[in-house]
């Protein structure tokens, strides 16, 4: 696996994200200062997904050499990978984010919307100006996203279960007999030597060939897994930003989603380099100290 290419295309795509945030954050202004017109903002939203496009089709090549490690990128920090839900953000995320961002106003206005006292369809609710057939649009997708992430989420279920059932429980217990054979037929093997005379053996034979071969099969269904939670990413910010909103409301939810994901990256790699800063003196220190010092 070359780690290399892919911690190079992730830090390019982290390139391009902080390119976009620009980009979208000065056609936000132009629109707010009534600069920018609707074909203008279509454009920039058009460009902002054709790179999301982009992205996913070369990871998707990429996954194929190794889904797993796009599922849990080594290349992101522990708290990016807690988030992750299959190599990403949830679908459902995205729609989250466009409550969020539409302010205080727009929870009081869905109250009086379902409750029948309120406004009429057509007119605008919260910061963003959600009308409330855009929002019984977004609600139905809302249930629908969810309906697909709780599918591919039974199906990640599934492979790992499938992994541990069939061949590697029977492959540990294959591991477990042979280690007890090698303590019966030779007294004098230490424990500590066990490991290493199992994997001299297993590679001799077919045991390794078969873990090698139930190891490829399992990355290469999280790839699958990974592709489809990538279409689905796809679809529904496409619905989002090209069918519902207006490209105004759009270019906002865009600059919030990269704003969310590079403040998320950006905070986590300061904890852990802050971490590390505090241990480095105590390492030093333990390492200097004399030999017959109280700990």
């Amino acid at each position: 696996m070359d780690m290399a290419r892919y911690v190079a295309f992730h830090q390019q795509w982290i390139a391009g994200q902080q390119a976009g945030l620009g980009e979208l954050a000065e056609a936000a202004a132009n629109a707010a200062a009534g600069r920018a017109t609707d074909a203008e903002l279509k454009t920039v939203v058009e460009r902002c997904m054709r790179g999301y496009q982009e992205y996913a089709a070369s990871r998707r090549a990429m996954a194929r050499e190794n889904g797993a490690a796009f599922v849990a990128p080594p290349w992101c920090t522990a708290f990016e990978n807690s988030v992750l839900w299959l190599g990403g953000c949830r679908p459902s995320l995205a729609i989250r984010l466009l409550y969020s961002i539409s302010g205080e106003g727009l929870e009081e206005d869905i109250e009086e919307f379902v409750s029948g006292r309120g406004r009429g369809l057509a007119e605008e609710m919260g910061l963003i100006g959600i009308t409330a057939t855009q929002l019984q649009q977004i609600n139905d997708l809302h249930r629908c996203t969810l309906r697909d992430e709780g599918y591919l989420t039974e199906r990640l279920a599934s492979l790992q279960e499938n992994i541990a059932d069939r061949p590697l429980l029977p492959i540990v217990r294959e591991h477990a007999v042979a280690a007890t054979a090698l303590v019966g037929q030779d007294r004098s093997v230490k424990r500590d030597d066990i490991p290493g005379r199992l994997a001299a053996a297993e590679s001799s034979g077919g045991l390794a060939a078969e873990v090698d071969a139930a190891m490829e099969s399992y990355s290469a269904g999280l790839a699958r897994l990974l592709e489809e939670a990538d279409e689905l990413r796809m679809s529904t910010a496409r619905a989002l930003a090209t069918e519902i909103l207006t490209p105004r409301q759009a270019v906002e939810m865009l600059m919030a989603a990269k704003q969310l994901h590079l403040a998320v990256r950006d905070w986590s790699r300061r904890k852990e380099e802050g971490a590390q800063n505090a241990r480095l003196p105590r390492a030093a220190a333990a390492t200097t100290a004399p030999s017959g010092s109280n700990p």
